[in-house]
């Protein structure tokens, strides 16, 4: 998962404060609710651009022919199917398995002072990253390449 956000200087502190309440707060059964109806708008609002652009499916398409239908060659918006599954458990588990401090990697550019930067990081993610290390693995991608074509009226080709 990779958050990212752009700010003026003087929004550094705002900016850090909403990019780790997006990772860190979908705990409620109204957020699971949300994310479900949101979830389901995204997949119609790509299938409905996809019409339009037929070159918006190549990096999934890409990376499915790669992988297979595991790992990375999973839909980036997930499986259209598995929405009704999505609950307030389901996104605790989530965050637990996932936001942890091994996995985490906290970046900034451009800060003035690094060392009121790193306070604030220890100050917002301090109890977070407190929390023991879940023993949860994912299972390794695996190449298994293969060939997909698809004709359209694109001039373009890509590979």
């Amino acid at each position: 998962m990779y958050f990212k956000g752009h700010c003026l200087e003087y929004d550094t502190i705002d900016m850090f404060q909403m990019l780790v309440d997006i990772a860190l707060e979908p705990r409620s059964v109204l957020a699971a609710n949300v994310a479900k109806s949101k979830n389901a708008k995204t997949h119609s609002l790509h299938e409905h651009l996809s019409k339009y652009d037929p070159s918006i499916n190549n990096s999934e398409l890409l990376l499915r022919t790669a992988f297979g239908y595991n790992t990375l060659g999973m839909p980036s918006l997930g499986l259209e199917g598995n929405v009704n599954y999505l609950d307030a458990r389901v996104l605790q588990q989530f965050i637990m398995d996932n936001i942890t401090p091994k996995k985490c990697l906290i970046v900034a550019s451009g800060v003035k002072n690094h060392s009121e930067y790193v306070d604030l990081v220890k100050e917002r993610l301090g109890d977070v990253l407190a929390v023991p290390e879940h023993h949860y693995t994912r299972k390794a991608s695996e190449y298994i390449g293969g060939e997909y074509r698809t004709w359209t009226e694109s001039p373009t080709t890509s590979i």
